[in-house]
């Protein structure tokens, strides 16, 4: 069998050896699991307004992240779709790349408010106070003091 079929087959049997094995641990807890830091995940990655637009980039690609956090002062989002259009924007590819985050969002890269909620909030009331009309459900960061984020919980963890 061809190496990249094997390791495919090997993946998607792993996977859902988790889901069972998750399905399990769910069933047997005595009480059921409502709040934010229930689901959350908790290593946050989050890029600095200082650091380059290039590093915003290679950490989204790396992780597969459709939205990262920023602190401006106040939490933002960067999507991948704000980072294609400034990347694809007239200019000097070299240039725009090696631009601050901070620069970069006052010359045409768009941050996203950010949803900011607290470990203790009820996970299935914010799932069912998001509008899918008005925005899609994307990204919620986890705060546990002003400007310090204790994780991120997104529609994927509550599945």
């Amino acid at each position: 069998m061809h190496s990249g079929v094997y390791a495919r087959h090997a993946t998607a049997a792993a996977i859902e050896v988790c889901i069972g094995l998750e399905e399990a641990l769910m069933s047997q807890t005595d009480e059921p699991r409502a709040t934010v830091a229930d689901f959350m995940v908790k290593s946050a990655v989050v890029v600095e307004s200082w650091q380059p637009v290039a590093h915003a980039r290679q950490l989204m690609l790396t992780h597969s992240f459709s939205f990262l956090p920023v602190y401006l002062g106040h939490w933002r989002l960067i999507s991948e779709t704000s980072v294609a259009r400034y990347l694809r924007a007239p200019g000097d590819w070299k240039s725009l790349m090696s631009t601050s985050v901070m620069r970069a969002a006052d010359t045409g890269l768009a941050l996203l408010a950010a949803r900011v909620v607290r470990p203790t909030d009820n996970a299935t009331e914010l799932l069912n106070n998001v509008d899918l009309d008005q925005e899609p459900a994307r990204l919620w960061l986890v705060e546990e003091a002003p400007g310090r984020l204790c994780g991120v919980l997104s529609p994927f963890e509550l599945m």
